[in-house]
């Protein structure tokens, strides 16, 4: 077997010259994506013999700046950590990038000596058109998980290079980063994707519980996935329309797989289901058993209601816009809006207020 890896590596690095030469590729030597960073490097003007243009290490990589990709960071690095207990070395960093390529999180060892390793932090920028061929670039691109191998590496400073990454989505869908493990050596890459395929999906679930303004929808087929990196995810804003979807909710309710939601009601969503299923939707309790078509179903647990900003009462627009009388009346005000806007149901008027039945009960008494 390591004879086979090494003509194959070999055979890469004579074809990757002959290839930046203008020369074709034997058929099927890449996967596509690969293929594809190879095209674009040469059309930009890169040669495998050049050295990468690495950014030096500074002594305190600068935070991220952008709202979007500190909470990115806030996202991952749980799961950062995790990887790096069961993966991480010497040898070896992770990290994650955002959509154009900046690292915002990640995890090394302190006493590498490795030049290269040393170049990949916080704060530095991962450009194809600077380093060719890399996993991070090709999952960006491709929205694939993507291995960079040896000599599949554009640039021949990256021939002993091991690079993996799989991408991460926004909650509507776009790629939102990569999460990557790159090292000098080697590794099983199939044990490798499964775990950061997992690792992906947690990331997106904390994302997609970032999502304050709605309710939070847990689903899945079988009810021992929910409250799993595997659980479907659904965020729903409080006139009921479907925000949000992560990728298993996607899959088990056949929404589009990529890109934005089309406009979709929770109760059009579950229009197979029974009027009591569809009312218990945004109820609390265990997971319920919920109708999608004729033949299909999948267990729902209500996670949370829409998380006010500082825990306090909701007050709608119109009632701060007033500003007449004191703060007590101005709150009873708004329990009477919620209270008429939702048709005297007191579940949803309390969700909506982001307080619970009891307090509602007893406002509703006090401005009697």
């Amino acid at each position: 077997m390591t004879g086979i890896i090494q003509e194959r590596q070999q055979q890469l690095a004579h074809a990757r010259h002959a290839f930046a030469e203008g020369g074709p590729l034997p058929v099927h030597l890449l996967p596509p994506p690969l293929l594809r960073s190879w095209q674009r490097s040469r059309q930009a003007g890169i040669a495998p013999r050049e050295a990468p243009l690495l950014q030096p290490r500074i002594a305190r990589p600068p935070p991220p700046e952008h709202p979007d990709d500190r909470r990115l960071a806030r996202c991952v690095q749980h799961e950062l950590d995790r990887l790096w207990a069961a993966f991480g070395g010497r040898h070896w960093t992770l990290f994650c990038v955002n959509a154009q390529g900046w690292i915002v999180a990640q995890r090394e060892h302190g006493l590498t000596d490795s030049p290269l390793l040393r170049s990949i932090q916080l704060g530095r920028r991962l450009r194809e058109s600077h380093l060719g061929t890399t996993a991070p670039s090709c999952a960006l691109a491709d929205d694939l998980p993507v291995l960079v191998r040896g000599n599949e590496h554009y640039l021949d400073h990256f021939a002993r290079t091991f690079c993996l990454s799989v991408p991460l989505h926004r909650l509507e869908g776009q790629v939102l980063g990569a999460l990557d493990i790159t090292g000098n050596g080697d590794r099983n890459a199939a044990l490798l994707l499964d775990y950061f395929r997992q690792a992906a999906l947690s990331v997106e679930n904390r994302l997609m519980l970032e999502c304050r303004p709605c309710h939070l929808l847990a689903l899945q087929h079988d009810p021992r996935w929910l409250h799993t990196p595997f659980q479907g995810l659904l965020a729903v804003e409080e006139n009921g329309r479907v925000r949000a979807a992560n990728r298993i909710a996607r899959r088990l309710l056949d929404l589009p797989r990529r890109g934005p939601l089309p406009t979709l009601m929770l109760e059009g969503l579950f229009a197979a289901a029974n009027v009591h299923q569809r009312r218990r939707l945004l109820q609390a309790g265990a997971a319920r058993r919920v109708s999608v078509s004729e033949d299909r179903a999948v267990y729902v647990q209500y996670l949370r209601p829409p998380v006010p900003r500082r825990g306090s009462i909701a007050i709608p627009e119109a009632a701060r816009q007033a500003g007449q009388g004191s703060l007590r009346a101005q709150g009873t005000r708004a329990v009477h809006e919620a209270m008429q806007l939702h048709q005297g149901n007191v579940s949803a008027a309390a969700r909506r207020l982001g307080i619970s039945r009891t307090t509602l009960y007893r406002k509703l008494q006090q401005g009697d």
